[in-house]
């Protein structure tokens, strides 16, 4: 009944994560038509106009198809259904028999504590596959903005030399992607920046829909200064110089602190995985001599 009562309870909020998030009537679609039309009339960006938070979140992810937040939330269901059916056959029938009983014969303390994990074996495959669609465009996040960080400083380097140069920003825009093959996070988000200005749309807006798409700390104060220099009219050559050069300081930093990190994370591995075998190899002949040896003087005694 508690097993019942928990999934009917994960199944509601699955549920009401696809109405909070996907299922939008046709009312609020026609409302959020007449919105955009006012925002265009009154000169308002687009950025300003609410985006569904899981349409967000799965497009900060690369996931930008039409219907991904529905083929979402279907995956998630079927995960779902799969967890529940997988937790009904190892709960209700006898599959984990077999393990029960190889628990029953070892010792006291070690069965016990075999038992309980095998009791909360199917609880453990029930989280791990209803988690696993959150878990993978979590992933997909996480890549994404590693990509983009990693790729962000040579291509602003490049800005900067090219602007330095006597080419125009766009012009350096443009050299840039026409040189790239390979079709990467940070070259994809550039080319909707370059379709986005070669449609008529000011250059501001265009740098605000870049920033709020990546979502990424590094393209954010990138496209900050890129703001702020349209808006006072300076030069862009000098910001791209200063932004190559804070983002590379930046990025070293970042390269020493997980280097100077490394020993502190490598203490638990060594711990707990390689001085165990190196006490058993070292030490482990020496006590079996002194427990022989003892075992020797007791039996003598007595």
């Amino acid at each position: 009944m508690d097993t019942l009562i928990v999934v009917g309870l994960w199944g509601l909020a699955v549920f009401a994560l696809y109405y909070l998030f996907v299922g939008r009537s046709q009312a609020r679609i026609t409302r959020d038509r007449v919105l955009a039309v006012e925002a265009d009339q009154e000169g308002k960006h687009e950025e300003e106009r609410p985006v569904p938070l899981l349409a967000g979140w799965l497009s900060r992810a690369g996931l930008r198809a039409p219907g991904s937040a529905s083929a979402f939330i279907i995956a998630a269901l079927l995960c779902f259904l799969v967890a529940f059916g997988v937790l009904l056959v190892l709960t209700l029938t006898d599959v984990l028999a077999p393990l029960r009983q190889g628990a029953d014969q070892l010792a006291e303390g070690a069965g016990g504590l075999l038992q309980t994990l095998i009791t909360l074996l199917p609880w453990v495959f029930f989280v791990i596959l209803t988690a696993a669609p959150w878990m993978y465009v979590r992933g997909k996040r996480q890549e994404r903005v590693d990509e983009i960080e990693r790729e962000l400083p040579v291509v602003l380097e490049l800005l900067a030399t090219l602007s330095e140069s006597g080419l125009g920003f766009d012009s350096s825009f443009a050299k840039i992607l026409e040189s790239e093959q390979k079709e990467t996070a940070l070259i994809q988000e550039f080319r909707l920046f370059q379709r986005d200005t070669m449609t008529g749309i000011s250059r501001l807006r265009c740098l605000r829909r870049l920033s709020r798409r990546c979502a990424v700390s590094s393209m954010t104060i990138f496209c900050s200064a890129l703001i702020q220099a349209e808006q006072v009219g300076s030069g862009f050559s000098s910001v791209l110089r200063t932004q190559a050069d804070d983002l590379r300081g930046r990025r070293r930093d970042r390269a020493l602190a997980k280097a100077q990190s490394l020993p502190v994370k490598l203490v638990f591995p060594l711990v707990i995985c390689f001085l165990p075998g190196v006490f058993v190899v070292t030490l482990g002949p020496a006590f079996k001599e002194f427990f022989d040896l003892a075992q020797g003087i007791m039996a003598g005694t007595g």
